[in-house]
């Protein structure tokens, strides 16, 4: 793991990829990194950064409202150190890449699967016997990078190989077979994910200012 960020370059596309996945305008470079305006409920901006950087410092302590986020290639510890006092550091996420060959596993008796292309995205759904959603998931392909995005087993689901067969499905819809193969997990998510063959090639921090 690379405990001094991401290559820039590298971010960009991730995000950009992300975008198109997720129907978001593009990145926007600022102050050192990159502005997505997200526009949920939840989340009305982020500021994604390679590595920390003052850029960093200066737009946290320009920051009073809530719902705007600042993330970084760095460990939740280097993050809170960086932040003022009255924001809130997330739980860790990391940044993975696929490493090696994924492998192989058969769709359990009584599921489907079903992929739909739409440009650079793929949309991939896994159903079970009566129709109802099991399994879902989408990836994003731009500027030889393939990014896996919102991979989510439904909990009645789970243990079934669902999302291993989910991974695989959108692997093979690649159109570039040199792209880089790019996720963001959770540390339940990582432990997932190097069952795969996944790597961890940065750590992945997170902070906002909490409502109330």
């Amino acid at each position: 793991m690379n405990l001094q960020g991401l290559d820039p370059h590298l971010l960009h596309a991730w995000l950009t990829a992300r975008s198109l996945a997720r129907g978001l305008p593009m990145p926007v470079p600022e102050h050192g990194g990159f502005r997505v305006d997200t526009g949920s409920d939840t989340e009305t901006v982020r500021w994604v950064f390679p590595h920390l950087c003052d850029g960093l410092k200066d737009l946290a302590r320009a920051i009073h409202q809530p719902r705007q986020f600042i993330k970084v290639c760095a460990t939740t510890e280097a993050l809170r150190a960086a932040l003022p006092p009255h924001w809130t550091v997330h739980p860790a996420s990391h940044v993975m890449r696929a490493h090696g060959a994924m492998p192989r596993r058969t769709l359990a008796h009584g599921y489907s699967v079903t992929t739909e292309q739409s440009g650079p995205v793929v949309a991939a759904r896994i159903l079970g016997e009566t129709g109802e959603l099991a399994a879902s998931g989408y990836g994003a392909e731009t500027d030889h990078v393939f990014v896996y995005d919102r991979i989510v087993t439904e909990p009645a689901h789970r243990r079934k190989g669902l999302g291993h067969v989910l991974m695989q499905t959108l692997h093979a819809a690649r159109r570039n077979a040199d792209s880089r193969e790019l996720l963001v997990a959770t540390d339940d998510g990582r432990a997932l994910y190097e069952t795969l063959g996944w790597c961890v090639v940065a750590a992945y921090a997170s902070g906002s200012i909490v409502e109330g």
